[in-house]
């Protein structure tokens, strides 16, 4: 449920129906509920591609001096990109890993194997 509202939100922010995409800016962001709240960067990150994607707007993503992280955003996109990977098929492999992984790992654990699941499943 959680992922299905992060991504809402963030479309729901990046949306702008009335107007062409073409003439809007990109969308600048970073990871939204990771701090006080404790989320997923990983996760919030591909969640906030998603929307992006979907609202047909480009994304700027602040990794907030985090190079780890930085390195591992660029990596999934690339690889969503490279092998023009619909949104749809991301949502139904991050199902897939919630089942697989996340329902029987720490929390800790899922975050640092996210990408390599998205990477062995997509």
């Amino acid at each position: 449920m959680t992922m299905r509202v992060s991504s809402l939100q963030a479309y729901c922010g990046f949306a702008h129906p009335e107007m062409n995409t073409k003439h809007l800016s990109a969308v600048a962001t970073g990871n939204w509920g990771c701090g006080a709240f404790g989320g997923d960067t990983r996760l919030k990150a591909v969640l906030q591609m998603m929307a992006a994607a979907e609202a047909r707007r480009d994304l700027i993503y602040f990794t907030f001096v985090d190079t780890e992280l930085l390195r591992d955003v660029h990596n999934i996109h690339t690889l969503i990109t490279r092998k023009h990977i619909t949104v749809g098929s991301v949502f139904g492999v991050l199902q897939k890993y919630y089942e697989c992984v996340c329902s029987t790992a720490s929390s800790t654990k899922a975050q640092e194997s996210l990408y390599c699941f998205l990477s062995e499943n997509l």
